[in-house]
């Protein structure tokens, strides 16, 4: 299994019981052939998910078929105004 990055292991060990699982679901996106920052994905789909398992594999699947989608439904609020940046780690966000 391929490491995330030092907060997105935090977020995870705060959020979830089961860390273990958690990595295991969101594994594949480290695979992902696009040049978008892997680790800007997986922060989103954590962030949307909502510390729900079901939630973390819905959004993971909708970012394996296109990962534009969850940048876009965890960044940005209904007027299109960018509210979060998930290229920056998850301590660093403003909202």
């Amino acid at each position: 299994m391929k490491k995330f990055e030092d907060d997105i292991e935090v977020w995870i060990n705060n959020n979830y019981s089961d860390a273990e699982r958690a990595k295991e679901i969101i594994q594949p996106l480290l695979a992902l052939d696009t040049e978008i920052n892997l680790s800007r994905i997986v922060r989103c789909t954590l962030f949307l998910s909502e510390s729900d398992y079901d939630s973390l594999e819905s959004y993971t699947n909708k970012a394996l078929n296109d990962p534009r989608n969850v940048l876009w439904w965890a960044e940005y609020d209904n007027r299109n105004v960018q509210k979060r940046d998930f290229n920056y780690s998850f301590n660093k966000q403003k909202a």
